[in-house]
């Protein structure tokens, strides 16, 4: 409006009302009056206060609240294991239904999954949002820790990897979105996928073809992340998790009485060098600048039975991670497993033990599509309430998403868990926690992760 302007629509306002009198505006008089409006903005602004379109985004957050402090307190106290996600199946299955939720598609190698479809009926992207539900055991049958609220009313069994957290936010996710469908686009798949600490989780539900059958075009998924402020995020591109790998080496020879260890290999304190050797080999046969990995033993027993018997044979069990497939080789290089197998084959050869090598592959490398990244971190840093980090970042840690990763596009985030005390253990212990105020920050994200999947934009603010 100009100052001509202003001024007439002021001189119209003063004269419809007649038993006020008001002076004639002058320039300094439209000047003193524009310089307050400014002033009067500024301190709207610096007192925090926001446009009208983000308060309804905080309402709808706020709203929906409820639903993620229900299911995360209800998911807690009942834990289930991977394929046995009975209750949580029934519960989030009955909530979704209540939401107006009436499309429902069923996996039969991954039958405790829910797997509703939104559709609100506008041109968009199909995108899927995916949440884990199952928990896992602690160690020796231990229960979690009495000053947890809520707490785990099973003993031996603890979501202590966040999927309770996850399951919740995305519940109040599809909450949200129902209620306010003029905010997005296409259609929304919301995967509420078990079993993700065991085989049989993302992989079952590739391997039945899921995506495929509801023609999903990207998926978006976030996970609790210890030691990283509330409503902070991390998003990189490229590979940002490692992928796992299983092994079992058994090392076989010749057993004897303790009395005469010259008698044999004295197989159990060879096998110990044997371990100690293979655990230095990333560090000393591979150049893990360029080919990053991780072998952890986590399992060593040999048992002959006796304790006045050596034994003839030693097991050894654990993890490799890294971000290639071991049993490829690299260019102008041999495979990671064709190192380490010959690492063990000369050992043995020097203590006259007999290797026997068994590799199994877990998931694969989980990453991130860097065009779907390039699109949305600019979008995100300026729509998100908190902070994001994009730095390239990448950690040893393995996730079952990565099965979802060569199918469509995806975006794995993590998610801010920490505050006040809380949220700072890692991950599968025992102590692992969440602040609450995660909740409603995840929900956040993953309004963002709805809007701009849908749509390859995000207005709503």
């Amino acid at each position: 409006m100009t100052k001509a302007k202003f001024i007439r629509s002021m001189t119209c306002w003063r004269d419809s009302i007649p038993p006020i009198k008001m002076m004639h505006l002058t320039t300094f008089d439209f000047e003193l009056f524009a310089g307050f409006v400014k002033t009067a903005a500024l301190a709207l602004l610096l007192a925090g206060a926001a446009p009208a379109e983000a308060q309804d985004v905080r309402a709808a957050i706020s709203g929906a609240l409820p639903v993620a402090r229900d299911a995360y307190a209800y998911l807690h106290t009942n834990p289930e294991l991977g394929k046995k996600e009975l209750l949580a199946h029934t519960y989030i299955d009955a909530k979704l239904r209540k939401l107006g939720f009436t499309q429902f598609v069923t996996s039969a190698s991954a039958p405790t999954a829910v797997i509703t479809v939104f559709d609100t009926g506008r041109p968009g992207h199909t995108i899927a949002l995916r949440a884990e539900m199952d928990a896992r055991p602690l160690a020796d049958n231990q229960s979690e820790p009495a000053s947890h609220s809520p707490r785990s009313a099973i003993p031996g069994v603890m979501h202590n990897c966040g999927h309770d957290v996850h399951a919740s936010i995305l519940l109040a996710t599809a909450a949200l979105i129902r209620t306010n469908a003029d905010h997005f686009k296409g259609k929304i798949v919301f995967l509420f996928q078990p079993a993700e600490e065991v085989a049989g989780g993302a992989d079952d539900i590739v391997k039945d073809r899921i995506l495929e059958q509801l023609g999903v075009e990207r998926i978006f998924a976030l996970h609790s992340a210890p030691g990283m402020p509330v409503r902070t995020i991390g998003l990189t591109p490229g590979a940002i998790l490692a992928g796992s790998n299983y092994f079992t080496l058994t090392l076989s020879g010749r057993g004897s009485h303790a009395a005469a260890p010259q008698d044999g290999d004295d197989v159990l304190l060879s096998a110990m060098r044997v371990a100690q050797g293979l655990s230095y080999a990333p560090a000393r046969e591979i150049d893990i600048a360029a080919r990053p990995m991780v072998l952890s033993i986590t399992k060593f027993a040999g048992d002959s039975g006796a304790t006045n018997v050596l034994p003839s044979s030693v097991e050894i069990k654990g993890t490799i991670r890294a971000f290639e497939d071991l049993t490829k080789d690299a260019a102008g290089a041999p495979s990671l497993e064709k190192l380490l197998v010959d690492r063990i084959g000369k050992m043995g050869a020097v203590y006259g033990l007999h290797p026997k090598w068994e590799l199994r592959p877990a998931s694969p490398p989980t990453s991130n599509d860097p065009a779907l990244f390039a699109k949305l971190a600019p979008l995100l840093t300026a729509s998100y309430s908190g902070h994001v980090e994009t730095g390239q970042s990448r950690g040893m840690f393995s996730e079952d998403f990565a099965y979802y990763t060569p199918i469509v596009p995806a975006l794995y985030a993590s998610l801010g868990i920490a505050k006040d005390g809380l949220g700072t253990a890692g991950v599968h212990s025992m102590d692992f926690t969440i602040h609450p105020d995660a909740l409603s920050a995840g929900i956040e994200l993953m309004i963002r992760f709805a809007e701009f999947g849908t749509s390859d934009t995000i207005t709503w603010r």
